[in-house]
C-alpha cells in the first residue's frame, strides 16, 4: 500500500487526488475501526484454526514483513522430519507430567511471534520480552487474553540497568548500548526470568532468541539455564555486525552442551539430546 501511495504522489496530478480523498480515507478507516489511530492498521492473520488481529504501524514495512515471516513464511515451524517428531514428544511428554511447557520470547517485537507461538503449541505459557516501549504497546495489544507474561525489558547475563539505541532502520532495529543518553531500559536474565516460573507447575520448552545482536553478550552468563530448554530458535546477526563475533558464544554454548544442529533460512535451531531419548 505504501508503494502504491509512493506512486500516486508522485506526479503533481497525484498528490492534488490524494490531499483530497485522504479525508475521506480517514474517515472511513475511523468508521471500520473505532478508537484506532489512523497512524495504525490491523492485519488479519491465522494458524491452526486460531485467528488474530495484529495492530501495527500503518504500512511500517518492519512490521509486515515480521507478520509474514511469523504467518506465512512459518518461519518458527521448524525443526521438521525426525527432530520435528522428537519436539513433539517433549511437549507431550511436559503436558503428561501434568506441567505447562514454557515458552521464552526474547525479541517478541510488536507480538507476530507470541500470537504464532500460542497458536502452534496452545497449551503452553509464553513470556515475551521486548524493551522498546513503541513495540511494547503493540505486544501487549496484540498478545490481550493469551496465556502470556509480557516483561518490558532486555535480556542479558547480568540484571541491571542499560540504555535502548533506535537505529533509525527500523522498528526491528533497536539495540542494547551502554550509552546513556538513549532510552533507559532494564536489564534481566534468565536465572531471574525461571525463578519466577515454579518447576512445580512450568517445563522449560523452547527458548527464541532474536535480539540484534545482543546475544554476542546473553551465553557468557550461566549455560545450564539455556540448556534447560530442549529448543532453542536464535536468529544470529552476525552478518549485520561483521567482525563482532556476535554468534561465537552460542555456537561455543551448543558444541560444548552436545546439542543437535537444525536451521531454517535466518534461524538456527540447537535441539537438547536428551529430547531423542
Amino acid at each position: 500500500m505504501s508503494d502504491l501511495i509512493d506512486q500516486v504522489a508522485s506526479n503533481p496530478l497525484g498528490r492534488i487526488a490524494y490531499r483530497t480523498l485522504r479525508p475521506l480515507v480517514h474517515l472511513t478507516r475511523r468508521l471500520s475501526h473505532p478508537g484506532l489511530p489512523n497512524n495504525r492498521q490491523i492485519t488479519k492473520v491465522a494458524y491452526r484454526g486460531r485467528q488474530f488481529r495484529l495492530q501495527h504501524r500503518r504500512w511500517n514495512k518492519s512490521d509486515l514483513l515480521a507478520i509474514d515471516q511469523c504467518f506465512r513464511d512459518l518461519q518458527y515451524e521448524l525443526p521438521t522430519g525426525a527432530h520435528g517428531a522428537l519436539v513433539e514428544k517433549v511437549y507431550s511428554g511436559i503436558l503428561a507430567s501434568g506441567r505447562q511447557p514454557l515458552i521464552v520470547d526474547c525479541g517478541a517485537n510488536l507480538g507476530a511471534s507470541v500470537t504464532w507461538f500460542s497458536a502452534r503449541y496452545p497449551e503452553a505459557h509464553i513470556v515475551g520480552i521486548e524493551p522498546a516501549p513503541d513495540n511494547f504497546d503493540f505486544l501487549t495489544h496484540n498478545c490481550a487474553g493469551l496465556d502470556v507474561d509480557l516483561r518490558q525489558a532486555g535480556i542479558a547475563p547480568k540484571a541491571g540497568r542499560a540504555w535502548l539505541h533506535d537505529t533509525g532502520d527500523s522498528a526491528m532495529g533497536y539495540r542494547i548500548t551502554s550509552c546513556p543518553d538513549k532510552i533507559a531500559v532494564d536489564l534481566v536474565t534468565m536465572d531471574d526470568l525461571l525463578a519466577t516460573k515454579p518447576a512445580s507447575r512450568y517445563a522449560p520448552f523452547l527458548l527464541k532468541i532474536d535480539i540484534e545482536g545482543a546475544e554476542r553478550d546473553l551465553f557468557t552468563g550461566n549455560e545450564a539455564v539455556f540448556n534447560s530448554f530442549p529448543l532453542i530458535i536464535i536468529e544470529p546477526h552476525d552478518w549485520m555486525f561483521p567482525g563482532e563475533l556476535s554468534s561465537l558464544d552460542f555456537f561455543r554454548f551448543h558444541a560444548a552442551a552436545g546439542r543437535e544442529f537444525s536451521m531454517k533460512r535466518e534461524n538456527v535451531v540447537s535441539i537438547a539430546a536428551q529430547s531423542g531419548r
